[in-house]
């Protein structure tokens, strides 16, 4: 599986969510490969003609009423998403929060991705039974370094501590040899976000991240 997360770049917010969406569209109409894409939560309500599966970059496990500001879960699911990011690094979350967002996740049928700094996070998150674990080390975030090329034995380390949970990989993953070797690691797929919505050829960049998996 391939997520793409658009955070707030400007490529990949407002009117341009669309634009690089259908890119994104393009280049997985010809693979077989599962795409992911996460936008904003205000351009999520956009991407519903693109035929793509839609992931919230955050969820708040609140329930209809007095929340002003909140991502209320089913109305994320009614504007069309599938499942959501979790206790992303930019978007931190306590313990509580993030097993009583899994959980409401698996009541509504929606897929959890609850993203862990840390092999010991891996393994604390992973008694929360999510659909996934999505290990990224927070200080390669956004960098020219993939964490498959500057912490291999860490990705093994977290993929054995996330135990019958899937394992995601990210940070600097940018081409296909970085994927290879998440894989080959033990991963089950991996999390970008600025390797896709900055590259100059976003569809070449796809193909080529999906030809890794």
């Amino acid at each position: 599986m391939l997520i793409i997360n658009y955070k707030a770049y400007e490529k990949a917010i407002g009117n341009n969510s669309e634009n690089i969406t259908e890119k994104i569209r393009n280049s997985a109409s010809e693979t077989d490969k599962k795409i992911v894409v996460s936008p904003q939560t205000a351009d999520l309500a956009r991407l519903n003609g693109f035929e793509l599966e839609v992931f919230a970059q955050h969820t708040d496990p609140v329930e209809k009423g007095s929340h002003t500001g909140s991502n209320q879960l089913k109305a994320l699911e009614d504007a069309g998403i599938t499942g959501t990011l979790i206790n992303h690094s930019e978007k931190r979350l306590e313990d509580k929060v993030i097993e009583k967002t899994v959980k409401k996740c698996g009541k509504e049928g929606l897929t959890s991705v609850v993203c862990a700094q840390s092999p010991e996070e891996c393994r604390k998150y992973s008694e929360f039974n999510p659909d996934y674990i999505a290990f990224e080390p927070p200080e390669l975030i956004g960098s020219d370094t993939a964490v498959s090329t500057a912490e291999p034995d860490l990705i093994e380390e977290a993929v054995k501590a996330s135990g019958d949970i899937p394992t995601l990989t990210g940070a600097g993953i940018k081409s296909k040899k970085d994927v290879e070797k998440s894989i080959e690691l033990g991963c089950k797929g991996v999390l970008v976000a600025s390797g896709v919505i900055k590259s100059e050829n976003v569809e070449k960049e796809v193909r080529e991240l999906c030809e890794g998996l």
